[in-house]
């Protein structure tokens, strides 16, 4: 039993080249990606939508997972997944909405779907590398992240329900605290930064030079 969890624990984890591992960990970062955004949903049925309602980690997943970019390797399902991730990510919230709320309010979803989408695309125009420092991936996460917080709640809430109660002023006006509150969801962009980092971080034997501790008197050469 042991030896079958540490030869699943290699499938997932390990691989023969730095490359297969690579490979392989990045695989499990987008599919934790699309696994944590997917449970925010679970967290939605369970809490209630009432409960710190603009406090979500779906935005920050989204942009995080988009913002890295690494080869998966495995023929062309896993490229797709790669690059597409969010499309999986995005159902579950559709498929939430639905579900709990219905197909009744459609003008509210059809705003909130396209924001989640433009937070995923612009994450993904970012293109970092998973090998720089975690203070400058950090860094450039966050602010991607409250960029699409900001487009997706000015999308949302300013012309989406300015187009359903008549005002685009009272909107803006209104949308101001709910923002400020949305933008402490940023709180979930450090974890996940950091899990990438560790995703990386293999072993790579080099080859050092050792001094034999053998002395060479004058006159002898080395055999």
């Amino acid at each position: 039993m042991l030896s079958g969890f540490t030869s699943l624990l290699d499938r997932i984890w390990g691989g023969k080249t730095v490359d297969e591992i690579l490979s392989r960990r990045f695989k499990l970062f987008v599919l934790l990606g699309i696994l944590f955004t997917s449970l925010f949903w679970v967290y939605r049925a369970v809490a209630g939508i009432e409960l710190l309602p603009n406090l979500e980690w779906v935005i920050p997943t989204l942009v995080t997972v988009g913002s890295f970019s690494l080869p998966l390797g495995g023929g062309a399902f896993w490229k797709a997944l790669n690059r597409y991730f969010g499309v999986l990510a995005l159902a579950s919230v559709i498929a939430f909405d639905i579900i709990f709320f219905g197909p009744a309010l459609w003008h509210v979803w059809i705003f909130k779907w396209s924001g989640f989408a433009f937070a995923w695309l612009l994450g993904m125009r970012s293109k970092l590398s998973m090998f720089d420092r975690y203070k400058r991936l950090l860094g450039s996460t966050l602010l991607t992240s409250a960029i699409a917080i900001l487009i997706f709640d000015f999308w949302t809430g300013v012309i989406g329900c300015g187009l359903w109660i008549g005002s685009f002023w009272l909107s803006f006006i209104g949308q101001i605290p709910f923002t400020l509150y949305h933008l402490a969801s940023l709180i979930f962009v450090p974890p996940l930064v950091a899990l990438a980092k560790l995703l990386v971080r293999v072993k790579v034997p080099v080859a050092v030079a050792n001094r034999s501790g053998v002395r060479v008197a004058a006159g002898e050469g080395w055999r």
